[in-house]
C-alpha cells in the first residue's frame, strides 16, 4: 500500500471478478456490478487480461480469477446463511471494490466495507462515475 494511492491488490481482485462475469466457462460467482465499477467495456477487460497474460502460464491467470470468484461466492453463501439465522450486520475488511453492499438483497442487513482511506475515496469515485448509488444500509 502507498501512500495517497488505492491498493493494487483491490485493482488487481476487481479485475479478476469483473472478467470473470465475461470469461468464456461456467461462473461459480455472478455479480453484475463487478465490470461497471472498473469503468471496463468487455472488449478492454479482455484486453487487458490477455495483456497480463502476456509471456506468463495462462493457467495462472485463470485459476487466480477462478480462486477469486469462488472465494466471493463462498462469503456471500456464508452471509446469506447468517442472515437466514438473524444476523443484521456483517463487516467487509479490505473491501477494496468488492460490490456486495450494492448488491445486497437483504436492505434489512447493515453492511460496514472497512479499508484504507485512499481505496475508499477511489472506490467512491468509480462508484459516481459508473452510476451506482450507495444503498443506505451501507457505511
Amino acid at each position: 500500500m502507498q501512500v495517497g494511492k488505492p491498493s493494487r491488490t483491490a485493482l488487481a481482485t476487481a479485475h479478476a471478478r469483473a472478467y470473470h462475469q465475461i470469461a468464456p466457462e461456467p461462473r461459480v460467482f455472478t455479480d453484475p456490478l463487478a465490470g461497471p465499477i472498473m469503468g471496463l467495456s468487455p472488449e478492454e477487460l479482455t484486453a487487458q487480461t490477455i495483456a497480463a497474460a502476456a509471456g506468463e502460464d495462462i493457467a495462472f491467470h485463470r485459476v487466480r480469477r477462478l480462486f477469486m470468484a469462488s472465494r466471493s461466492r463462498f462469503a456471500e453463501e456464508t452471509v446469506a446463511d447468517a442472515v437466514a439465522e438473524g444476523t443484521r450486520q456483517v463487516v467487509i475488511l479490505g473491501a477494496g471494490l468488492d460490490t456486495f453492499a450494492y448488491r445486497n438483497p437483504d436492505p434489512a442487513l447493515r453492511v460496514f466495507e472497512v479499508d484504507h482511506p485512499a481505496t475508499q475515496a477511489w472506490k467512491r469515485q468509480l462508484l459516481a462515475d459508473a452510476g451506482i448509488t450507495v444503498p443506505d444500509s451501507l457505511t
